[in-house]
């Protein structure tokens, strides 16, 4: 959570949660405080975070902090006979929450979906491993993402493990 102004105390984000009201974020933008929130009823939540925080700009984001976006994979192996592994770009505290499949003879296609923040993410993107249960081994399927609509490439996460560096 960003919190550029000193507006915001320990009790007063206390008293908001009980409420079922989540500050994310707090900024000085052109010499107005803007309060990010997220919580059910608009009207309600807006009305509140001022009467406990004073004359400052509201941005209800949404009902929760986190949302379901889909998400593209990079590449895959299968680590073992019907577990297929994905590879996912994620950054912050973004996670893969969930990888739909729908598998025939020939295809495998993988559709990501990735849990993040509302008010967006932070930090270096890392690559992420992500595991799917297959009806049964891979074999010779392609494997196609759902969201690009490509096929995957694969990539085999023990090459070059153990060798010597230089």
């Amino acid at each position: 959570m960003s919190h550029e102004s000193g507006i915001l105390s320990a009790q007063d984000s206390v008293a908001l949660l009980k409420e079922g009201i989540a500050v994310l974020s707090v900024q000085d933008h052109e010499g107005r405080v803007q309060v990010g929130v997220v919580g059910r009823d608009e009207e309600y939540v807006r009305r509140r975070v001022t009467e406990r925080l004073g004359d400052v700009d509201v941005w209800v984001v949404g009902d929760v902090a986190r949302q379901l976006r889909p998400r593209a994979a990079s590449a895959y192996m299968e680590r073992a006979p019907g577990l297929l592994q994905l590879r996912y770009l994620i950054q912050g505290d973004q996670h893969v929450d969930e990888i739909v499949t729908a598998e025939d003879d020939e295809t495998v296609v993988v559709c990501g979906c990735v849990c993040m923040s509302v008010i967006g993410d932070h930090g270096e993107p890392i690559d992420f491993p992500a595991h799917a249960a297959l009806e049964r081994p891979l074999g010779d399927r392609v494997v196609i993402d759902g969201v690009s609509g490509e096929p995957l490439p694969f990539r085999n996460v023990y090459e070059g493990i153990g060798e010597p560096l230089g």
